[in-house]
């Protein structure tokens, strides 16, 4: 589905919009925090510092709570499409998830990556490297200061520059479909289908035998009482396909 040709904004997310500059988003989906309207806070005194408009998405850390005072250019967001939103932005700062990152750039918008865990700091640092971004700075060791800073790095010419041209790049390249034939060629199909009916995928195999069967053919063998369906063990095919990954390194 295409969810950004499907949305409509709702008529106060549109005002906003309509009301001026393009603002910058401002979120970090699913992230949890201990304490959210201390963060809350810290990006409303950066969005003053940097002077721009912003989208600060609430998310699932709860962002923005109902007792906190709102400044003037700030439009607390609920949930909508990336794909859409990110379309009307000048910036985006987010926590450097590989989607989000990866629908930012595709767009062409300056990222700024304030990474909590995991690969965030990598595709926060391959940002920076790119050319589209500032380095990323850890949500441990941020400040307003540092925010604003950073923000005002994406809102820069180069930035702006750098992040238009990978997107363009990217709009030339297939990439989905090429990382598809690659993972594909990887693999042995035959280890994957039935020895009796090569159409059909395995999921059973006789133990202490590499013989692999369709769910088809090994009912009818036990019907046909040649094999019982203790002989057989139900294939798991993530450990299959681990150890071919593993293999490939």
């Amino acid at each position: 589905m295409d969810l950004a040709g499907a949305y409509t904004p709702p008529p106060d997310l549109a005002e906003f919009l309509a009301a001026g500059p393009p603002p910058v988003y401002i979120g970090f989906g699913s992230i949890v925090v201990d304490d959210p309207n201390a963060l809350t806070n810290m990006i409303f005194e950066a969005v003053k510092k940097a002077g721009i408009r912003a989208l600060v998405s609430k998310g699932w850390g709860g962002l923005g709570g109902d007792s906190l005072n709102i400044p003037e250019g700030v439009f607390m967001l609920g949930n909508c499409p990336h794909d859409w939103l990110f379309k009307k932005v000048s910036a985006v700062v987010h926590h450097g998830g590989a989607g989000t990152t990866a629908i930012g750039i595709a767009l062409g918008k300056p990222t700024v990556v304030v990474p909590f865990f995991g690969d965030q700091p990598f595709w926060g640092s391959m940002v920076a490297r790119a050319g589209a971004g500032p380095e990323p700075v850890a949500y441990k060791k941020l400040t307003a200061d540092i925010l604003a800073e950073s923000i005002k790095t994406a809102l820069t010419p180069e930035a702006q520059e750098s992040g238009a041209r990978i997107a363009a790049q990217i709009a030339t390249e297939k990439g989905a479909a090429t990382g598809a034939k690659s993972f594909h060629k990887s693999l042995d199909a035959r280890a994957l289908r039935c020895l009796v009916d090569q159409k059909r995928a395995a999921v059973w195999r006789v133990k202490r035998t590499e013989v692999r069967l369709s769910a088809l053919a090994a009912a009818t063998l036990v019907q046909e009482q040649m094999l019982e369906y203790t002989d057989l063990k139900l294939l798991v095919y993530t450990k299959i396909l681990r150890w071919k990954l593993l293999m490939l390194k």
